[in-house]
């Protein structure tokens, strides 16, 4: 019998995939089952792996050597140290003996092959007491067994006395190396054969130290344990559609791989990102003296290295936009050169403009197919996924597949902007009206042409909370009335359709008039051209659509009566452990209806009512403000997990606003 939720998921995978049995335009990125292999596509694998063509955590079975098994699962073990301590991925054998670190070396100790060895490089000379080797696993695996020897025609070649010590991932000195824990010491051993066990530990690091002067040879040093890898992760490469492509539906499948029950289920978490250029890297300059970094600015190297371009041009209106490129970094000194990092949500400035932040994390805990409606801008070249497993040593999520949906561009750019019908250019640009009452809207677009085989468009979307109504459509310089095909509602807005289409040979602004009672201070109107049936939306940008309108704006405020501070905390948690998940909260506020500037204080108490962070002290008029806390004091140094206060105070001559709101903290 198939419950009701399977039902509806089977109804919504089928009506997702009918778009592409009339042979539409809609393709399907495919990885998984049927699709790309996971390894193909892959940046970073930290102990995620394919089994079955689906991407989980690697398990350990009883008896099961991982030194091998990582190596049959694709994690190629590397003869070297890491690069970086900190960061998982592939594992790593070395020894401290440089004689030793050679082509093969301390491979030959996690090669499944007894015959190969150390052969007689701690036999023939010198004093190997001291001789260390390291195991990076490249993740923390839940290990309860070691076992090494030497090799098989040498069987007095054994150690004579050796320590062994384990790291997991979380131990650092502040040289962000492992810190280790000595697991067993043994001054005197006459076995050929060494083999232990322990208790079950997340183990990342080993290393094992021979401690006797007698001449030893080693063949091969493995490690075994017992279930999945409670934490693994998997990034994908930038992948190129070779040209903007509009974005679709994510549709996932997944099987929970469980061996019994636990308060906490299992999950896997996929995250998504666009981009419009081929690296969402961000480059930083570092001030010699006083040690601050700033995002590189092109603007005064220009005169200095005219021959790089250090500008493009906005394709709707010719304006020129500053680009941050790894050339104009490179051309700094050396000692001047900052950190480069990935864009990510929170950082102090970003790539916006090539590129979108990390999607909320779209969750997967159990078994069956799941469907995903993503907010990606558009049309864009280029996308990344991630995946994050969480869980323990008896309970993980495997993804089976992942599909995403995408279309050609249906034109090479769209900009909208929405004004209150009765005042187009409002004082300050800002599209204002009182709260609860019906107005009637315009929302301008214009989209650009500008190259062959464009599909072009011949509807428009627009949706809102509460959803818009439509009134009439308007096409032409100057806008006239036209006449509209159809009209679609829909819980959120609608669809209304027109012919001819908008393309290449046929190019003209557009106006939607529509009703709408603004409920909410900061009103979002989303908008899409829609192309032939079962192509992907493509969504409207906020720009200058038409110059008579001056708001460049798909926003609606609302005013009211008497002056207000309305202030929004989001996430409630905060869990800043650099997994990318909750590292800040966001602080939304609004201050409605002051008639000038009036000073705000924005700061972050202990429960002792100690003043922890000031993130703003200053004047600011009239308008909606966004702050956020990474659970950082004054000084930059993380807070201990527990709750704070966040106080957001607005001072006017009459009267004081304020609001506070709890923060918890937990890593």
């Amino acid at each position: 019998m198939i419950d009701l939720r399977s039902a509806l998921l089977l109804a919504l995978l089928i009506q997702t995939l009918r778009p592409l049995a009339g042979g539409a335009q809609v393709e399907i990125l495919h990885l998984g089952k049927g699709g790309l292999s996971w390894a193909s596509q892959a940046e970073a694998q930290v102990g995620a792996v394919s089994v079955e063509g689906g991407l989980q955590p690697l398990e350990i079975t009883p008896g099961q050597n991982l030194t091998r098994l990582l190596a049959q699962a694709g994690q190629q073990w590397q003869n070297n140290p890491p690069e970086d301590y900190t960061l998982g991925g592939l594992p790593h054998a070395w020894s401290n003996s440089s004689f030793f670190n050679g082509l093969s070396g301390p491979l030959k100790l996690v090669d499944g092959d007894s015959l190969t060895s150390t052969e007689a490089v701690f036999k023939s000379s010198g004093n190997p007491a001291g001789t260390a080797f390291f195991f990076d696993l490249g993740a923390a695996f839940p290990i309860n067994r070691v076992r090494f020897y030497p090799a098989a025609g040498d069987p007095d070649g054994h150690m004579r006395a050796y320590e062994l010590f384990v790291s997991d991932n979380q131990s650092f000195d502040s040289s962000r190396r492992p810190t280790y824990t000595s697991l067993r010491r043994v001054e005197n051993n006459d076995t050929s054969l060494v083999e232990f066990a322990f208790a079950t530990a997340n183990t990342r690091f080993i290393q094992l130290k021979n401690l006797s002067k007698t001449p030893f040879s080693l063949a091969e040093f493995e490690v075994y344990g017992e279930g999945f890898l409670p934490v693994s992760s998997y990034v994908s490469q930038l992948h190129s559609f070779g040209a903007p492509v509009n974005f679709g539906r994510l549709l996932l499948d997944a099987t929970r791989l469980s061996q019994g029950e636990v308060e906490e289920a299992p999950r896997c978490a996929v995250q998504v990102r666009n981009g419009a250029d081929d690296t969402p890297l961000n480059y930083y300059r570092s001030d010699r003296e006083t040690g601050t970094e700033t995002e590189v600015s092109l603007t005064e190297y220009e005169t200095e290295l005219p021959r790089l371009a250090f500008f493009r041009l906005n394709a709707l209106t010719g304006a020129p936009i500053e680009e941050v490129s790894r050339e104009a970094y490179l051309a700094l000194p050396v000692e001047e050169q900052g950190p480069i990092r990935d864009f990510v949500r929170g950082s102090i400035r970003t790539d916006g403009e090539n590129w979108s932040p990390w999607s909320a994390p779209m969750a997967l805990d159990s078994t069956g197919s799941y469907v995903f409606e993503l907010d990606l801008p558009g049309p864009r070249a280029y996308l990344q996924f991630r995946v994050s497993f969480t869980g323990d040593a008896a309970n993980a999520v495997r993804l089976d597949a992942f599909r995403l949906e995408y279309s050609p561009q249906l034109a090479s750019g769209a900009v909208g902007e929405v004004a209150v019908a009765a005042d187009p250019a409002p004082a300050g640009g800002v599209a204002a009206v009182p709260s609860g009452v019906d107005t009637t809207f315009t929302c301008d677009i214009r989209a650009l042409f500008d190259q062959t085989g464009l599909a072009g468009f011949s509807g428009i979307k627009l949706a809102s909370f509460p959803a818009p109504v439509f009134e009439r459509l308007e096409i032409g310089d100057p806008l006239a009335p036209a006449a509209v095909a159809r009209v679609e509602t829909a819980p959120d807005g609608f669809s209304v359709f027109f012919a001819p289409a908008m393309d290449p040979q046929n190019s003209q602004p557009l106006r939607l008039i529509f009703r709408q009672q603004a409920l909410e201070h900061h009103t979002a109107v989303d908008a899409w051209l829609l192309g032939p049936a079962g192509s992907v939306p493509q969504p409207v940008a906020a720009g200058n659509a038409n110059d008579r309108v001056l708001t460049n704006a798909l926003t609606v405020y609302t005013t009211d009566p008497a002056p207000d501070l309305q202030v929004r905390l989001l996430p409630a948690i905060l869990t800043p452990n650099g997994d990318g998940v909750n590292e800040a909260a966001r602080i939304d506020y609004a201050l409605i209806q002051f008639a000038g500037p009036i000073q705000m204080d924005v700061e972050v108490f202990d429960l002792s009512g100690r003043r922890v962070r000031r993130l703003l002290s200053g004047l600011q008029p009239s308008g909606a403000y966004q702050l956020s806390w990474n659970g950082r004091d004054e000084g930059g140094q993380l807070l201990p997990p527990g709750a704070y206060l966040c106080r957001v105070q607005a001072r006017a001559q009459a009267r004081t606003f304020a609001s506070e709101k709890i923060i918890g903290v937990v890593y």
